[in-house]
Parts: C-alpha cells; sequence; structure tokens
C-alpha cells in the first residue's frame, strides 16, 4: 500500500498518538528508502523524552556537593570529605536510578570554584570545564536545573561571582535555579533558615526558583538520621518538579569564545559579570 501511495490513516482513540509521534510514524512510511530516517535517527528522535533530567551541582569547595550526590543516591558513590581538600577535580556524572523511573535523574558534579585570582590556573581550568559541561548537555535533552549548593552562613562575594558565572553567564539566566542550604542539622527547623535569611539571600542578587534547607550527614551513632532522611525526601521531591519542566537548551559557544578575550578582567575581584545591559556590555 505505501509503494501505491497509501500510507496508514492516523487511528483515534487510546491511546492517543501526538502529533511529533505520527511525524515520526509518517517519516519512517516513507515510499523511497533514502528519505527514511534512520534506526539511530528514530532513536534520537524519541530519546529526549525518556532520557531522565539533567541537574548540574556548582558550588564552592567544602559546601557538600558531593555529600548531596550521595544524599539523593542514597548510596556513596560520590567521595566526600571533612577535611580542606577538595574531593571533586573533574566533573562527574552521576547517573541516578530508582524503583519509580520518574525520579531517576543524571547529577554533573563539578569542581569547587573558590575565590580566584590573576594567576590562579585552577580556577581558569574549572571555569572551561563548566562551559565544555553546558555544551555537552546541549547534546544531551539540555539542563533541567541548576542546584547551587551552599552552606548555611553568611552570603560571600566567592558565592555570589560562582552565581553570576553559572546562572547569569554560562546559562543566561535561562535554566532555572534551586538553592541548596547544607549544614542544617543543627537548627531546630531547618526550614527557619529561610525564613530569616531570605531577604539577605535574594538582596544579594540570588533569586532561586526553590529552595531545600537541609542536612547531608547522619552525624555521629546516626545523631541526624531523622533530619538526613526528611532532607533526602525534600531534595528528591524539588528534583521532580524540576525535571517535569521544559528542559533548556543553552547555546554558549559564541559568547563563551567572545567572553576569552576578556576573561582576566573578568576574574578581578570586584568585576564579575552582572545581569542584563552591563553583562553583555562587558562580554
Amino acid at each position: 500500500m505505501i509503494y501505491e501511495g497509501h500510507g496508514p490513516q492516523r487511528p483515534d482513540g487510546h491511546p492517543a498518538i501526538t502529533d511529533s509521534d505520527w511525524d515520526i510514524i509518517q517519516r519512517c512510511l516513507l515510499r523511497k528508502p533514502k528519505l527514511r530516517p534512520s534506526a539511530n535517527k528514530v532513536l534520537d528522535l524519541l530519546c529526549p523524552r525518556t532520557r531522565p533530567p539533567n541537574f548540574v551541582i556548582f558550588g564552592e569547595m567544602g559546601v557538600g556537593k558531593s555529600s548531596l550526590v550521595n544524599l539523593i543516591a542514597g548510596d556513596q558513590l560520590a567521595e566526600s570529605s571533612s577535611g580542606a581538600q577538595s574531593c571533586t577535580f573533574e566533573t562527574t556524572e552521576y547517573p541516578i536510578t530508582f524503583s519509580d523511573c520518574q525520579l531517576n535523574v543524571n547529577l554533573f558534579d563539578t569542581v569547587g570554584l573558590d575565590s580566584p585570582t590573576m594567576n590562579n590556573a585552577g580556577y581558569l581550568d574549572a571555569l572551561v570545564k563548566a562551559h565544555e559541561l553546558i555544551i555537552s548537555l546541549k547534546n544531551r535533552g539540555g539542563i533541567h536545573g541548576l542546584l547551587f549548593c551552599i552552606k548555611a552562613g553568611r552570603v560571600s562575594n566567592t558565592m555570589q561571582q560562582n552565581y553570576r558565572l553559572f546562572f547569569e553567564f554560562l546559562c543566561q539566566e535561562q535554566v532555572p535555579l534551586a538553592l541548596v542550604i547544607t549544614n542544617l542539622e543543627n537548627e531546630e527547623n531547618m526550614d527557619d533558615w529561610w525564613t530569616r535569611n531570605r531577604a539577605h539571600i535574594e538582596n544579594s542578587g540570588i533569586v532561586p526558583v526553590t529552595h531545600v534547607c537541609i542536612t547531608t550527614i547522619k552525624g555521629y551513632q546516626n545523631a541526624y538520621e531523622v533530619r538526613y532522611f526528611e532532607s533526602r525526601k525534600k531534595v528528591l521531591n524539588m528534583l521532580k518538579e524540576l525535571g517535569g519542566r521544559d528542559t533548556c537548551l543553552v547555546d554558549v559557544n559564541d559568547r563563551f569564545a567572545r567572553m576569552s578575550k576578556r576573561l582576566r578582567e573578568f576574574l578581578i575581584p570586584g568585576r564579575g559579570f552582572r545581569s542584563g545591559a552591563n553583562r553583555d556590555k562587558m562580554v
């Protein structure tokens, strides 16, 4: 029938065939084989709807990014340390799977970005790796959210600069940002921290779409075990909500190429990129 030019009619009823599915079916049934998509192309067309959402974790060294990965996974996947030495030297991918496939996520733990200096080659290297990560995720279904991990305390200049780098510059303010506040195991009510500090955080220019106040440790003899599992539930619910939103495809190739000419100027303390026209003017 296809050879004679009579393709199948689009069926009604349940399950409904979406417009995008019907388009793929029609392309697979074209009369000339060379016009039909390959099996790999069909997978490329279908996989973005079945891939787990991608989340990028960033923040300073020692704020608990690796511990956050372990909290989400419910297992010791990432090496964590309470010492002064960073455990993450490269961006590391952690595919996390659950019995409920709707909770599956891909986590990308980035290099901890501390306060940059003009001669800090490690910071420059971390910046390049962050750029490469954002680019690579464009070809893997995009980014569903940035998880900005901070330790409860005062807002530092480094914290603000990391926010501007990832959210404003690399992701062009397109990717939803969730604030993950750690180190709250000694709070009587962990969520009270946000009530007390929200105005200070937002006045510093950090405005998340959502937040969680958590602990990532169980403590000595599991003293914080109840709060640990409460924290895990809050984080998983947040990821599920963010993962249900449309993905963001960020194109930063051209912007980063132009930025490289002014990279050292960007790293001068107090000269970080700002949002809006000032940021674009500096670029």
